[in-house]
Order: C-alpha cells, then structure tokens, then sequence
C-alpha cells in the first residue's frame, strides 16, 4: 500500500551538522528560536521559522541562507539517490526511523490516520517558504504500527559506519546511516496497513497547494509506534477577567487538589494543573503578582460525546474555559494558545505573571492507545475534521531536526 523510493538528499556535512541542524516546526517559542538564530547564525530556524524571518525583517533570509550553504559546500547534495536510517538518543531513550521519499496522492492521504487537525496559515507558509527554496525544507513523521521485521531490518542498518555522529543543541545525539538495501526496504513499507500521521503541516500544505491528484514524491520519516513518545498538552488563555476564571476553576477542586511546586511534572491521570496570577476584583483585566500551581480533577467523562470530545483538554475546554470566554467575549477578545510541551512551567509562570496571559494549563500525558483510538475515530466519521485534537495539542518524539534532509523539488 505504502511505497517508498531513494531519493538524493541536500545533507549538511557532518563537521556542520549540529551547527545547521535545529529544532523543528514550532518546537520553540518566536523568542526562543530568535534568540537561537542571533547566537547560532547558520541554524535552519531562520528558513523554517516564518516568523523569525518576520522580526528579522528579512524575509528572503532562508533562501539566501540555504544558497549560501550550497555555495559554500556546508550542505552537499548526495552523489546518488538511497534511503538512510536516522536514530535519535535522549536521556538514555532511542527512537529509530527510516528516511525515504513516498509516493503522495490522494490515495495515501485518505489513508493515514490523524490525531490532529492541521493549520491552514502554516500549511500557507509551508509551501511558500518550499517553493522559494525548491526544496521540502522538514520531514514529516509517520508512524507505524508493530511490524517486527520492518523494525528489525532499520535497527541492523546501524551496524555500518554513520555518515554523521553529532551532539545537536537540543541536547540529542543525532546519527544518520546510508541504508543501502533499499528494495528490501521497499518491500517491507508495502506491507505495512496502517500509518499515523505525527507532524503533517509539510505533507498537507503539498496536498492543498499541489492538487493531490497528481502522485508526487515526499520525503517522510517512518518510526515504529511503539518508541513514539508522546508529550503532554499545555494551553495558555489570553484576555478576559481572570477573576471569573479563578472562580469558574473553584468548583473543581477537590479535597484531593492541593497546591504543588513549579517543578511538579506533569498531572496524573484524571487531573489538569493550572495557574492563575493573583486578582484583586472580580472585574480586573490582568493580573498583579506571582500565583502558584494548583492540581484540581478533571470534569467527569460525558456519556454520548466523542472521544475527542471527552479528551482531558477537550473537557476542560467545554467546560471551563469556553464558557468563560462566552462570558468576556462582549468587552475583551479572548484566545486559547496551544503551546508546544518543551515549554517549561517556568516559561508558562512567567507568561502569566507578566500579563502576557490570564492563565496557563497543562494535562496529563495521553497514552498513545488512547490516541490511535481516537485517530480512528476520526477516520470513520464524517465529521471528522470538526472532531480532531486541536493543532498542535500534542507533541511527539522523535522529531527529526530541521535542516538534516532537504530534499529537492522536482
């Protein structure tokens, strides 16, 4: 079902590799991958980050970084077209992943299952930034299911020699291998039924902008869904009287809820940790002092909904906070920001208490059985794209760096 090719892929050399390579897609905050573009110059954030090109004031600055890197022999584009292995080491956990190009058409996208809802804006500058450069500039993960030999055979390819070895700055060590027997590779993807889509704004942009009629080739990570970790959903809320916010939350403590220390992880099952700055009135727009992290249980599960519906942070959605935002929406405008979970609770403390937001949440880490159940769920209703986890409610590891496989266009 699945077919995969070798492609030629744009590579930085290894003595540049951890110096380009940087944290993919929306990893980081706008300020984060900023401050990292000022200090490391050469990252791949300025032609990922749409948005730090913005603040630069250069929006051609990818373009021009990624003709500088060819120019200047940084980045070199494979002699001949093969497939490569790609292992991610983290705190003494590895996850492993197959790099090829895949046959994209309409058939393969209503074949993968989803967890969450793609951006429309993103998927926007995804393309515009790809065309610009002519190159997929990130590769999309796709998970598999258990599917022991395909598994098998990617973990001996990294027996041979690596093409690169580095300690990128995100703390990982990243190593890539060429994987030389690509037909056997081949076979095995094309006995795999069912693939998960884990980061797909670059794979859905080409499907809005191309037209997916047309069979086109894509660059795409495969990873055995059992490594996959899967991170906890953070949200801050903006606008609006916190106050009534703070009061709302009231009602779902417990005897059980206690306060809890910036450092205290991430909830248990059946809990959601919030944080709201200090409010003297009930009709007060933002917040003056420091608050503290509070532990309250999760609203009870509702019979009928589905199971997107019934999802910790959906629950806490319909129950806190949209009402809340209904109640302010007439004097304030109020959003719900989902932030990526390498956002440190520290990060989150210091948005609320500067009056950047009103309140920061962060639930429990969902099992990845919970998710593929809800994923197809979402393939089977045809209402499908009004039942997807909110884009990006969830982040996943491994996430392949941005700049260590381009491939070209055409």
């Amino acid at each position: 079902m699945f077919r995969i090719h070798p492609f030629a892929a744009f590579r930085p050399i290894a003595a540049k590799s951890a110096e380009i390579s940087c944290e993919p897609g929306m990893r980081l905050s706008l300020q984060e991958a900023a401050s990292k573009v000022e200090a490391f110059p050469n990252s791949w954030l300025q032609v990922v980050r749409a948005d730090v090109r913005k603040i630069l004031s250069e929006p051609e600055a990818g373009t021009r970084l990624f003709e500088r890197m060819k120019s200047e022999k940084w980045i070199c584009q494979d002699a001949q077209p093969q497939m490569y292995v790609y292992r991610q080491a983290r705190m003494g956990k590895k996850n492993l992943a197959l790099i090829a190009a895949m046959e994209m058409s309409a058939t393969i996208f209503s074949s993968l299952l989803r967890f969450q809802k793609s951006d429309d804006e993103a998927e926007r500058q995804t393309w515009l930034r790809d065309e610009a450069l002519m190159a997929h500039a990130e590769i999309p993960v796709l998970a598999y299911e258990q599917h022991e030999e395909l598994s098998d055979f990617i973990h001996s390819v990294t027996n041979e020699r690596p093409l690169a070895h580095f300690v990128g700055k995100d703390g990982a060590t990243h190593t890539v291998w060429s994987c030389t027997d690509t037909a056997r590779a081949a076979e095995l993807v094309a006995q795999v039924n069912t693939l998960v889509n884990l980061s797909g704004d670059e794979m859905f942009a080409h499907a809005t902008h191309a037209g997916n009629t047309a069979t086109m080739l894509r660059a795409v990570a495969l990873t055995h869904i059992g490594r996959v970790i899967v991170r906890a959903s953070r949200i801050l809320v903006t606008g609006g009287q916190p106050a009534l916010l703070a009061e709302s939350l009231r009602e779902f403590q417990d005897s059980a809820a206690a306060q809890i220390p910036d450092n205290g992880g991430d909830p248990p099952a059946g809990f959601f940790d919030t944080y709201i700055a200090v409010c003297n009135s009930p009709n007060q727009t933002a917040a003056t002092g420091g608050g503290s992290w509070t532990r309250r249980r999760l609203p009870p599960i509702k019979p009928d909904v589905s199971l997107v519906g019934n999802w910790d942070r959906t629950r806490v959605e319909r129950t806190i906070i949209n009402p809340w935002i209904k109640v302010c929406e007439s004097t304030h405008k109020t959003e719900i920001h989902s932030m990526n979970s390498v956002i440190r609770l520290e990060q989150l403390t210091q948005f609320v208490d500067s009056g950047e937001a009103q309140a920061a949440f962060v639930f429990a880490i969902p099992s990845m059985d919970d998710l593929l159940e809800i994923a197809r769920a979402n393939a089977l209703s045809k209402a499908s794209g009004r039942d997807n986890i909110p884009h990006h409610a969830l982040t996943f590891s491994p996430a392949i760096p941005s700049g260590l496989f381009i491939q070209s266009i055409g």
